[in-house]
């Protein structure tokens, strides 16, 4: 009798704990504000008043010493190196970003012209950048260069960030069969009716390890840009095409400039810094934790 009664407690005991209600938590993903966020940078281009487009015809009057005259640009490919990034904390240290190299370009279908096979670089537009891992804290500035520093430009071998020989710039537009980079190309067509031709190439571009040296530009921010795991930035540059074209106030005759017009480069290079590339805004957004 009793095992018959400890048997009917033991199956009453079961069938109480199987009718029990089990009840799963879901764990809350715990996010530190000191962790790491991230930052986006926008390089935003404009054409004067319009937003910059290829293929498309943009009026243009030249004032130099010989007068006053209309004229036509039409683009075909803008691309530029940005790179060894460095923000700058509110107590003036300075945060350098690893491996920081990025191209920032729009352009049309390009024939890569030592490739065997034919192939070409795509149509590409890319204007933002996404850096990730930035250090926690509040940032007042930002200094970047238009470039690529002499390590990495002596041998375009080497790999850092979207640097290497298959990459992007690399791929279509290095410096005589791949000795270096160019740094900023700007390519089209010049419309003139008032001569013959009527048109002529636009080819525009920098490079060199000397030209490299001045090529930093520092960006002081209107308001301290928080970044945490809780807070991402963006920072917005306009980058003003037409006032690149005032590197120089000959533009039909230097429809060409390159490595053996080393001051004309150099104009390109400060024009582009100066007055093409300008702040437009920053700000901290809110990240809603995941």
């Amino acid at each position: 009798m009793k095992k018959q009664n400890l048997f009917f407690a033991a199956v009453a005991a079961l069938v109480f704990t199987s009718c029990e209600k089990t009840e799963i938590k879901e764990v809350e993903k715990i996010v530190y504000a000191d962790q790491a966020g991230s930052l986006s940078l926008t390089f935003d281009a404009r054409y004067g008043e319009s937003e910059f487009e290829l293929n498309k015809k943009y009026p243009y009057q030249l004032v130099n010493s010989g007068g006053t005259y209309d004229m036509e640009f039409e683009f075909s490919r803008l691309r530029y190196w940005v790179s060894n990034v460095k923000l700058i904390d509110k107590d003036n240290k300075e945060h350098a970003i690893a491996d920081s190299y990025y191209l920032v370009e729009e352009t049309n279908e390009i024939a890569v012209q030592h490739l065997v096979g034919g192939e070409k670089y795509p149509a590409t537009k890319r204007e933002e950048v996404i850096i990730k891992d930035i250090p926690s804290g509040e940032y007042k500035a930002i200094k970047f260069s238009i470039g690529v520093d002499q390590k990495y430009n002596d041998n375009i071998a080497l790999t850092a960030g979207e640097l290497g020989s298959l990459n992007g710039m690399g791929v279509s537009d290095g410096w005589m069969w791949f000795t270096s980079y160019k740094f900023l190309t700007l390519a089209g067509t010049i419309h003139w009716g008032d001569g013959t031709p009527t048109s002529k190439a636009l080819s525009w571009e920098t490079g060199s390890n000397e030209l490299f040296d001045g090529a930093e530009k520092t960006v002081d921010l209107t308001s301290p840009l928080k970044i945490d795991a809780q807070n991402s930035g963006k920072v917005t540059f306009n980058v003003d095409v037409k006032e690149l074209l005032s590197a120089t106030d000959l533009p039909w005759v230097n429809n060409s400039i390159s490595q053996s017009k080393k001051d004309l480069m150099i104009a390109l290079r400060d024009t582009f810094l100066s007055k093409s590339l300008t702040f437009k805004e920053a700000s901290s957004i809110s990240v809603e934790a995941n």
